[in-house]
């Protein structure tokens, strides 16, 4: 028998038991009287016996991304009256309403999606206003809009048209969704729709499916808005219509940061950061790791390779040697440490230096542990060098880089931190010295 959770069996007598767990839990929140709607042999089709009046005019599964394309063109070109419901797992549920080939409004359940999130994504409102107006509305019981107002965070003129921007932003989304299911009813409870817009869907249809199509091409380059942008080594000037972006660039803010400061959501900046880089002005890294095992999990693997290297050279004993005298007199090691390594592949325990870094670490313990993790990693490197041959030098160097691109030296904190490790400049600097003489 499938272990599917979403099974149900029918039994001789036509009897419907749930089987799986969440076939379980969608019969419980349904408990009433049902009518079968005549379908196929493999399709059952249900209507509640007290209903609103909607008829069901379209209904399906969604199997890939783009397959709702061809729903919207239906209803857009018969200028359908209505309500298109989407569903997804894990209870996501989104509506778009139609009235006269017009989209005039949406409805989301996904907290990202709503409009104190197109606000913040849009740069319009900072984490902390946002989080300040969902408490005064849940407080007074005003709705959202009344209350980012109230507190003068966003004036009429400034939040209408972000409103729009939403109803976009959740169209487009619908378009993408790969799995689900759809629903198309032929009215909806006007007061569903707080705020009438008139936005024509063929428009948005065509413009969804261009997005769709060349986001596909951007993430060649751009795998996600968390990857962070850099400007390439020699950079010109970029062209004009660029510069806003180029020049949010710093080697630290993320690309949805960057679309963030500057009012663009994650197709416009994506959009903007791939021609930057198809242009040579930046290059990107991948995401940055957040906390400290994520952290120390980077510099162990790099950590890893270094022992690897010098073990192969039977050098590996005046490595760990050496890196334990540097780790001793700097000082801060010692309790950062405490408890965490280094084990025997040089590699230290996350959780560990997790718990240490809490009782020494300051205002941004993630800078602070950067910081002295490549002082460290960087000392290895130091002393690798004058152990290993030339060549296999040469190679650990690359394997190093790259494997400590996402945590690179400009992450790191300046020489202001509080508690900061001392050392020879170059480690300091986080890179590895030229080889002693």
């Amino acid at each position: 028998m499938s272990d599917r959770a979403d099974l149900l069996r029918v039994d001789a007598t036509g009897t419907i038991h749930p089987v799986g767990r969440t076939a379980s839990k969608e019969l419980r929140a349904r408990i009433g009287e049902w009518r079968l709607v005549e379908g196929p042999k493999d399709v059952v089709l249900m209507r509640r016996v007290e209903t609103s009046g909607a008829t069901l005019k379209l209904a399906g599964e969604v199997r890939h991304p783009g397959a709702l394309c061809d729903i919207v063109a239906i209803i857009a070109q018969a200028q359908f009256r209505g309500e298109l419901l989407v569903l997804e797992e894990d209870d996501k549920s989104r509506s778009i309403y139609f009235d006269a080939g017009s989209v005039i409004g949406v409805a989301t359940n996904v907290a990202d999606e709503r409009l104190g999130e197109t606000l913040y994504r849009f740069g319009v409102v900072t984490r902390e206003q946002l989080d300040q107006t969902l408490e005064a509305a849940k407080a007074t019981g005003k709705r959202f809009g009344e209350a980012i107002m109230e507190l003068e965070f966003v004036t009429a003129e400034e939040l209408f048209p972000m409103m729009a921007r939403q109803v976009e932003e959740v169209f487009y989304t619908i378009l993408q969704i790969s799995t689900g299911t759809f629903y198309f009813f032929d009215r909806f409870d006007d007061k569903a729709v707080l705020h009438r817009h008139n936005l024509n869907a063929s428009a948005l249809l065509m413009e969804g499916a261009r997005r769709m199509d060349e986001m596909r091409f951007f993430r060649q380059k751009v795998p996600t808005e968390d990857y962070v942008p850099t400007v390439a080594a020699n950079a010109k000037k970029p062209p004009d219509d660029l510069a806003e972006v180029f020049s949010q660039c710093d080697g630290r803010r993320s690309v949805a940061e960057i679309g963030r400061r500057i009012g663009q959501l994650e197709f416009e900046i994506t959009r903007a950061i791939f021609q930057l880089m198809s242009g040579g002005f930046l290059t990107i890294a991948s995401p940055r790791p957040q906390g400290a095992e994520a952290i120390t999990g980077v510099f162990n693997r790099a950590l890893v390779e270094i022992h690897k290297k010098c073990d192969g050279a039977a050098k590996g004993s005046e490595l760990r040697e050496g890196l334990g005298r540097f780790a001793t007199g700097a000082g801060i090691y010692d309790p950062l440490f405490a408890g965490a390594g280094p084990l025997p592949d040089g590699t230290l325990r996350g959780e560990r230096v997790a718990r240490n870094l809490a009782a020494l670490a300051g205002d941004d313990p993630d800078a602070w542990l950067i910081q002295l993790l490549h002082e460290y990693v960087g000392f290895a490197m130091f002393q690798a060098e004058s152990l290993l041959p030339r060549d296999v030098e040469s190679e650990l160097v690359k394997i190093v880089a790259d494997t400590l691109t996402p945590v690179r030296p400009s992450d790191a904190l300046g020489p202001t931190s509080s508690h900061r490790a001392e050392g020879p400049a170059s480690v300091r600097a986080g890179q590895a010295s030229s080889r002693p003489a």
